[in-house]
């Protein structure tokens, strides 16, 4: 079953939203902290996110990007206000659809459907085309997931843009001006340090999955993707 998380303030448009949205066979959560949308979004792992523009503490904006850090579900922002500027500004700032208030229900449904079939559905990628298995272990593009039979582990995006990369030159080594060209270059100017420390927790998550890969520094070069030697 598909899970969808509200983010919305106004508790009897979050209510109704739930309400008509479950209907059609759809597991719906609806946050009640607006302080911990992040926590929450990571706890329940949703298919799709419907959020708010004006929340109390942070607005949907931040939240959005936020969520974009850790995942590449689809975002539909819900707002009375979608001028030309606010949908570019929601676009920036990782929103995928845009429902405008007052709405109807019927078209919600038909957006998140929409989404849904795009993402995950008949749309999509063959599931296999997405999911890159080195050893032991499986690197799913769509869910931004590391995993092996044991456990697995959710990546951030630049985890996941490195892991990415890594996979797809295995058994290669891969130089750092490499990876942070093509994992950063829309970020201008970026200390070598943050590469550090990106491998480090990705070095960190492969070991926690007990994968039976790992990267090795190759002195002066970069990175390369192996499988340990048993």
């Amino acid at each position: 079953m598909y899970k969808i998380l509200i983010v919305e303030d106004e508790i009897e448009i979050a209510t109704t939203l739930k309400s008509h949205i479950e209907r059609y066979g759809y597991e719906c959560h609806i946050v009640e902290e607006f302080e911990k949308v992040l926590d929450v979004f990571q706890e329940i792992e949703p298919h799709l996110v419907i959020l708010d523009i004006n929340l109390p503490a942070f607005d949907g904006y931040y939240w959005s990007r936020k969520i974009r850090q850790v995942s590449t579900c689809p975002i539909m922002i819900l707002s009375a206000r979608m001028s030309e500027i606010d949908q570019v500004y929601g676009i920036e700032n990782g929103a995928d659809d845009f429902i405008i208030k007052p709405f109807l229900l019927d078209v919600v449904l038909a957006k998140i459907n929409g989404q849904i079939r795009r993402i995950y559905g008949e749309y999509a990628k063959e599931p296999e085309s997405r999911i890159l298995r080195k050893g032991n272990t499986a690197l799913n593009l769509d869910m931004v997931r590391l995993s092996t039979m044991e456990k697995e582990e959710m990546l951030t995006v630049k985890e996941l843009r490195l892991c990415h990369m890594l996979f797809e030159n295995f058994p290669h080594v891969v130089t750092r001006q490499q990876l942070l060209s093509s994992i950063w270059d829309e970020e201008g100017f970026v200390e070598e340090n943050t590469l550090t420390v990106n491998i480090k927790r990705l070095r960190e998550k492969l070991k926690s999955i007990h994968s039976s890969l790992e990267v090795k520094t190759i002195r002066g070069i970069g990175y390369q993707l192996m499988e340990e030697s048993k």
